[in-house]
């Protein structure tokens, strides 16, 4: 006997007994396959049975608990249930609602207009938010230019251009403006100073610039080793409001599965942003596999600009925890939804599934298949394509840049020395 039915068996004993004579001996269960969720396989005859998944494992556990067998029914619509224009539902919740099957689930948002249509068991709260590809790593050549940003470095150069002049008319010893150029720059470099003055101006002078290049010099310094050691990732959009921009902007577009309410819930909402997404999100069929087995999972490829709408506990399935994640999940969460088994309004016994659901949820037993699932989808982690972008000690590719910009300074000074030669010749001649 195998460890998930040892678990099965002692719920069955911890939570109390299955002899519960009232209750349906055979159970009709509606469900979408889901991966990590409700994972089922077909045999030669077409009959469906779980093979694995968190709610999958849910309804075992109530199965043993009640005492009654489960037939599992797929709609061919592959939808979880909208309400159509004549009245009817389609998907899982069309099947209940039209008394052809007792129960659904397949986490199931509950929502004011499927309330009108079957009962609800709630078990969890769903978290909707959305999910985004992880932004590329900038070029370590551009680490460089890090450490401080745009306007720093249009602040430092204007500086660095402009005080040799007033350096030069300010200073009571007359040097020359070649040479008092070439000193300034270095001191912001490191080098030393090789103007020497007598004057009390001119060493207050000298000595603020000296000041200033310290601080500038030593503040580059200090950040430039963690930009080139730690990678970079270039700006992408992080949460709601900036994916609104964004959308409305055309550089991102937004997508949801087909059959789901999160469109209904966005354009509801009284959060402006998600009211501008919920007009141009889109929708798209997370059905994949052949016709005979079909089950839904959250895409595991799409665009760099593309965001992703649906359940968090899903995306974290599907995606992994961060740091070892595939994808960006947002930190913000825009909505809160109960999510609930789905019951047909004239099911005779409400009462026994509400207390049972209730004693496997305050007991943790849930909680238990949701860690062991998560679980599951760490050891099928790629670690070999973590190991490539995870920090890591200092190379000869870490320091290419700056090979680089010393192999064009070497350029720039040879060019000026063949255009120095090439001046003096031309003058004596």
């Amino acid at each position: 006997m195998d460890n998930q039915n040892k678990t099965f068996l002692n719920c069955s004993k911890n939570l109390g007994s299955n002899n519960i004579s009232k209750f349906p001996k055979i159970l009709k269960v509606a469900i979408l396959p889901l991966r990590h969720l409700l994972e089922v396989s077909y045999d030669k005859g077409g009959k469906v049975t779980f093979t694995g998944g968190v709610e999958a494992n849910f309804i075992k556990v109530l199965s043993k608990l009640l005492g009654f067998q489960y037939q599992i029914m797929i709609p061919e619509d592959g939808e979880w249930g909208q309400l159509k224009e004549d009245g009817n539902w389609t998907g899982i919740i069309g099947l209940v609602h039209s008394n052809k099957a007792d129960i659904a689930i397949g986490h199931l948002t509950i929502t004011p207009s499927r309330v009108s249509g079957v009962d609800f068991l709630p078990y969890t709260v769903e978290e909707n938010s959305f999910a985004t590809k992880l932004p590329h790593h900038k070029p370590r050549a551009s680490f460089y230019l890090l450490p401080f940003q745009i306007d720093v470095w249009i602040s430092i150069i204007c500086i660095i251009l402009i005080m040799p002049f007033l350096f030069n008319f300010l200073m009571t010893s007359k040097v020359p403006f070649q040479k008092l150029y070439l000193a300034m720059f270095g001191n912001i470099v490191g080098q030393q100073c090789s103007i020497v003055s007598k004057k009390c101006k001119d060493r207050i002078l000298l000595g603020s610039w000296f000041v200033f290049a310290l601080i500038t010099s030593c503040c580059y310094r200090a950040v430039l080793l963690s930009c080139v050691t730690v990678p970079f990732q270039n700006d992408d959009v992080r949460n709601i409001k900036e994916l609104a921009s964004a959308i409305i902007a055309g550089r991102y577009k937004a997508s949801f599965s087909k059959g789901s309410v999160d469109r209904e819930l966005l354009t509801k909402s009284l959060d402006e942003s998600l009211q501008i997404i919920g007009e141009h999100i889109t929708e798209e069929d997370w059905l994949t596999g052949d016709s005979g087995n079909k089950i839904v999972v959250a895409p595991n490829t799409f665009d760099d600009f593309t965001a992703v709408l649906g359940p968090r506990f899903f995306f974290l399935l599907e995606y992994g925890e961060e740091p070892y994640a595939t994808k960006r999940i947002f930190k913000e969460t825009i909505s809160f939804w109960n999510v609930g088994l789905a019951v047909r309004k004239k099911f005779c016994c409400k009462e026994e599934l509400i207390k049972y659901i209730a004693r496997i949820l305050n007991n943790g037993i849930l909680e238990k298949l949701y860690g062991d699932e998560l679980f599951k989808t760490k050891l099928k982690f790629n670690w070999k394509e973590f190991e490539k972008s995870k920090n890591d000690a200092l190379t000869i590719r870490h320091l290419f840049g700056a090979f680089i910009l010393l192999g064009a300074g070497f350029c720039i000074a040879i060019l000026a020395f063949l255009f120095e030669v090439a001046s003096k010749c031309l003058f004596v001649f």
